[in-house]
């Protein structure tokens, strides 16, 4: 007779024992990184979408609006969390509704993982909006330049922003005071630093 080889019930409790233990050292570190490659992932979107709409202003010698939107239709958010889109105003009013001849370029769905989407500063009038006019310089009656800033549940210390000139030129925020928290358009300095809601 043959005998039957396998696991003993004392190595299968050790075994299952540092699989748990391992997962325990390793699952912190996962929810890390996941929320790094989500940010990285996000920030990458809105950066191309920025690049878009400026590109998209200058060869359709119009303006283009770039706003939060949760319906593809018009701006009608402040929070970019929630979508946002692209269009061309061929009409030039910036009335920031897509109508008559206006056309749809880029719907943007809402942003996973609970993160935060917010603009400060610009001179648009209106929360939730950007404008390009013909040659892709920020369109406004007296432009300035603006933050987008983009946080999850880390707060401002896990912040990634995008700031655009009055030109148009967008750039990665970077953190020009060593503080740990990225600076907005304004400058570098602590009071600076980009806020979360």
């Amino acid at each position: 007779m043959k005998a039957s080889a396998g696991f003993t019930l004392i190595e299968l409790i050790v075994t299952v024992a540092i699989v748990a233990i391992l997962a325990g050292i390793v699952a912190p570190g996962m929810t890390s990184f996941i929320r790094d490659n989500r940010m990285t992932s996000q920030i990458n979107t809105l950066i191309g979408t920025v690049h878009l709409a400026r590109a998209e202003a200058a060869n359709r010698r119009s303006i283009v609006t770039l706003c939060a939107s949760d319906n593809a239709a018009n701006c009608n958010s402040s929070n970019w969390e929630d979508g946002w889109i692209i269009f061309s105003d061929n009409t030039n009013n910036g009335n920031a509704i897509i109508d008559g001849d206006d056309e749809l370029i880029l719907a943007q769905e809402a942003l996973e993982g609970g993160n935060t989407l917010r603009q400060s500063g610009f001179n648009f009038g209106a929360s939730g909006r950007i404008h390009f006019n013909a040659v892709g310089f920020l369109y406004a009656n007296d432009p300035t330049a603006g933050t987008l800033t983009l946080c999850d549940g880390r707060g401002e210390t896990g912040a990634k922003a995008v700031i655009l000139n009055i030109a148009g030129v967008s750039r990665l925020a970077s953190d020009e005071d060593g503080d740990g928290i990225v600076n907005r358009h304004s400058g570098g300095t602590a009071a600076d630093g980009v806020t979360c809601p």
